[in-house]
């Protein structure tokens, strides 16, 4: 269309058209992507907000994108795409920060923190939680209170 606005002026005009139709079209193209992009990340923070208040139920891929209308892969994809962790991961990273302010401010059992913060099996709780903080949630509580307690004391 440019080349022949060059070679033809008198037939500007039809190619003025074509130019201004593609530009347009282009336009239209990029801001549905915009768009589209916008959307995924406001379903993502939804999504989030969700799990961040029901982290201690039962909360499953299947269970989150049925609640959302969504397919269990696209909920992958989803987190894949506009978060820092998947789906599995960002749920037990939610639950562990929860475990820990709770092992900090309770004395709770450990298996009912590990219930506390939706983990059904404790085991899998502490095998989760050593290899996130490299310590037991007994030792995680014990440096916490010692840390606490240490600071705390004057010299006698």
């Amino acid at each position: 269309a440019l080349s022949e606005m060059q070679m033809q002026p008198q037939e500007q005009h039809t190619a003025r058209y074509i130019v201004i139709s593609l530009l347009s079209h282009c336009a239209d193209l990029l801001g549905s992507q915009v768009h589209t992009a916008s959307r995924s990340q406001a379903l993502f923070e939804a999504i989030r907000k969700y799990i961040d208040a029901r982290f201690a139920e039962p909360l499953t891929r299947e269970s989150v994108a049925q609640e959302f209308y969504l397919s269990p892969n696209y909920l992958s994809h989803l987190f894949q795409k506009c978060g820092p962790m998947g789906f599995n991961e960002y749920l037990n990273h939610i639950r562990l920060e929860q475990a820990r302010m709770l092992l900090k401010g309770h004395d709770m059992k450990i298996k009912d923190v590990a219930h506390a913060c939706g983990f059904v099996d404790s085991n899998y709780f502490c095998r989760l939680f050593r290899k996130n903080t490299e310590r037991s949630p007994s030792e995680y509580r014990r440096q916490y209170h010692s840390q606490l307690t240490g600071k705390g004391a004057s010299p006698e």
